[in-house]
């Protein structure tokens, strides 16, 4: 498991332990933790697909700089 999945699984536990004691700094600590897990996760998404976009990029002006190559030495 993942640090954003541990920390919104303990955000969810103090939410219920709030509930259970009535402790209302739980429940704002749990929902709070929840909330920085989110933004964990979607930061985390975001920058595969970032390093997904730049990888494709990388790969096609490799491929344009090798067709580029081929045709100046007479090979394409």
């Amino acid at each position: 498991m993942n640090n954003a999945k541990m920390d919104k699984a303990a955000g969810q536990a103090k939410e219920v332990l709030d509930q259970v004691t009535g402790n209302k700094k739980l429940e704002d600590e749990g929902k709070l933790e929840q909330a920085g897990a989110s933004i964990r996760e979607v930061a985390g998404e975001v920058a595969d697909g970032v390093a997904g976009t730049v990888g494709k990029a990388i790969d096609s002006v490799g491929n344009a700089a090798e067709r580029l190559k081929e045709k100046l030495s007479g090979k394409g």
